[in-house]
């Protein structure tokens, strides 16, 4: 026997399924709910603003001058907005607030957020060639930063911690993105996951070098000095001293060349705060190794720390 279906009753039934976003989520399974692949990647990259025209994050020009850098928060609700308009193309444009299209909007949407979201985690570390780890959208904070530095060393990199953080225990928070807006721009942009306490701009890390922080030379004289610390090694075990010693290195410069150190009397100074012991004779000092005179001597390259008063 067949049963035919008539034209009421579907229309009926079809009308209850999309009454409201209740109804739509009790016949959807979650895993039913699944954008193409460049959908939720491009929802992924306008979650952290790609795309988005400049004049709507700075609408003036003098909230965010030349040589100035600007802090912020994202607003999450404005961001989830723009998502559901970016995601509403299509929509019945229809007064009714409880419209089938409308309901099924809200019925999915958390689910193609939560896409969006995933999608954004790993923009950065698939630039970086990193395992993505999870994030936490609650805050995220970032800066504008407007200078000529952008352009001329673009290889800056940046250090982001949260309060409470301390040399000994840094609390990092996770980079989402981090670039300069287009090819020889002069601003970039940087957001993170959480509160931003602390802010570290610094030069290309490959600028690590061997340096000294004081040295003049004067009627044929040379000055010069080093902040060096104190440390002691057992086997593996390496004890750094917390308060750094100022140590005069003028007399390690040949006299025949201001420019040229004598190592063996640098590392003899270095010995001696290995020692933990400046008394000792040179011949009761244990060398130091290579990798011990690496810690002493190199100098970090350039960095500039905003921290939040």
């Amino acid at each position: 026997m067949r049963y035919t279906l008539h034209k009421h009753t579907y229309q009926q039934q079809l009308s209850q399924v999309f009454s409201s976003p209740q109804a739509i989520r009790d016949l959807l399974k979650e895993d039913k709910v699944k954008l193409p692949d460049n959908l939720h990647k491009w929802l992924g990259r306008l979650r952290l603003l790609y795309g988005v025209p400049f004049n709507y994050l700075v609408p003036d020009e003098a909230m965010l001058p030349p040589e100035s850098i600007r802090f912020f928060y994202l607003d999450m609700n404005w961001i989830d907005a723009m998502l559901d308009g970016a995601y509403s193309i299509g929509r019945n444009l229809t007064n009714a607030a409880a419209s089938a299209s409308a309901n099924q909007d809200r019925a999915t949407f958390a689910t193609v957020k939560s896409q969006a979201e995933n999608a954004a985690a790993i923009i950065r570390p698939a630039l970086l060639g990193r395992k993505p780890a999870p994030v936490q959208w609650e805050v995220v904070s970032g800066f504008l930063l407007r200078s000529s530095l952008v352009s001329r060393y673009p290889g800056l990199g940046v250090n982001v911690y949260g309060a409470g953080s301390t040399p000994e225990q840094p609390l990092p928070l996770k980079i989402l993105r981090f670039e300069a807006l287009g090819a020889g721009a002069d601003t970039m942009i940087c957001l993170v996951a959480g509160d931003a306490y602390q802010v570290d701009l610094h030069e290309a890390p490959e600028q690590l070098h061997y340096g000294i922080d004081e040295y003049t030379v004067k009627d044929g004289v040379t000055a010069a000095a080093k902040v060096l610390r104190k440390f002691a090694v057992s086997g593996s075990e390496v004890t750094i001293g917390k308060d750094p010693v100022k140590k005069d290195i003028s007399s390690c410069f040949r006299t025949s060349d201001h420019r040229t150190l004598n190592m063996k009397a640098l590392a003899d100074i270095v010995s001696d705060l290995k020692n933990n012991d400046d008394s000792k004779t040179p011949g009761s000092k244990v060398p130091v190794n290579a990798s011990e005179m690496g810690f002493e001597m190199t100098e970090g390259v350039g960095k500039v720390s905003f921290i939040r008063k």
